[in-house]
């Protein structure tokens, strides 16, 4: 399902950007045209389907390019999303003597993107080889794919979007996007496109971690006096341990297994307490009860309070409440992970 026909004229031919009455008037005498299609030269005829969506239809021919509805569809969108903003759009074009055929290529003045729509299964690196080629053009592609791609995570070089695909074949799909505050959604494929190439779409490395362990703590509430605590439950930013901090993340529970990091938290205690009069204080275990690990204490009564079914994701940012270095200054942490952000989801 091309959108791009050659006429024996040489003319081009863009289903996606023909009016409703230019494409009734090609469907009329498209004989007289000679129209073939780009990728394989096999004639084609003008088609709209049931819901108005123009494309070339192969004339009996088996033509090794084969798109699906959903591919042209989105397609479609992309290059009049693009268009609507004023820039030079090409579906299905040749670059650098055929060695790139971009699905949609965009030109403005000053830069050239490509667009990839990417729905049938591919491994990481043919994606990875296609978009060498783009680079060494000069040209920046973005990849839209239907699927999860193996061993895929976020790239500065590899613009890749995940995209959802509709419940029926003649519907626009959209696409998955997270925002500045790290949640997920869903957008339509042509706001999408205008947030993209309009600088909308950023890419944001993993945060810097701090230079120093902080103390991470989460809202809770003593067992005795019915306070709110700032419940601390994992030393962060500290050396790696195998088995105790797993990516330098040391659940509190564990803090009295690794002495040089209990007594550095020690040291701190009254400078914590200064900048956070709510927070817990970790003890070493009472008698008897060692195999629980450390306990906290509440700040206001100094009830005991048992840190043994402290959730498991403990070791995951996206649990830590609010966190302070031991020096008693707030820190916030970014993400620990690359991803790319879109402000302004439409």
């Amino acid at each position: 399902m091309p959108l791009l026909a050659i006429a024996s004229d040489g003319a081009r031919l863009e289903a996606w950007m023909m009016s409703s009455a230019e494409w009734e008037a090609l469907k009329a005498s498209y004989r007289t045209r000679g129209l073939t299609a780009d990728c394989c030269g096999s004639a084609v005829v003008p088609v709209t389907s049931q819901t108005g969506w123009q494309f070339f239809c192969h004339k009996g021919a088996d033509c090794p390019v084969r798109e699906s509805p959903y591919h042209m569809i989105a397609k479609t969108v992309v290059a009049r999303a693009a268009a609507a903003l004023g820039l030079d759009v090409t579906t299905e074009a040749r670059l650098n003597d055929g060695a790139a055929i971009a699905d949609v290529l965009i030109r403005h003045p000053s830069w050239a993107v490509a667009v990839e729509v990417q729905l049938s299964r591919i491994p990481l690196i043919a994606i990875e080889d296609r978009q060498e080629r783009y680079q060494t053009i000069g040209v920046r592609c973005a990849w839209l794919v239907g699927y999860d791609v193996p061993g895929h995570h976020p790239r500065q070089d590899l613009p890749l979007f995940r995209l959802v695909r509709p419940k029926t074949t003649d519907a626009v799909p959209h696409v998955i996007v997270t925002d500045a505050d790290g949640h997920s959604g869903r957008t339509g494929l042509a706001g999408f496109t205008t947030m993209l190439l309009t600088g909308r779409i950023n890419f944001q490395g993993p945060a810097m971690p701090a230079s120093a362990p902080a103390v991470v703590s989460i809202t809770s509430e003593c067992w005795r006096c019915r306070r709110d605590i700032d419940l601390f439950t994992a030393l962060i930013n500290v050396p790696e341990h195998t088995i105790f901090a797993p990516r330098g993340v040391l659940s509190a529970r564990d803090l009295t297994k690794i002495p040089q990091l209990m007594a550095l938290y020690r040291s701190a205690i009254p400078k914590l307490l200064k900048a956070v009069p709510s927070l817990t204080t970790v003890r070493t275990p009472p008698p008897g009860k060692e195999a629980g690990g450390a306990w906290a204490h509440c700040p206001w009564c100094d009830a005991p309070i048992s840190l043994v079914k402290l959730p498991d994701d403990v070791f995951d940012s996206h649990r830590w409440g609010r966190c302070w270095t031991l020096s008693g200054d707030p820190w916030i942490p970014g993400p620990t992970a690359a991803r790319w952000i879109c402000r302004g989801i439409e």
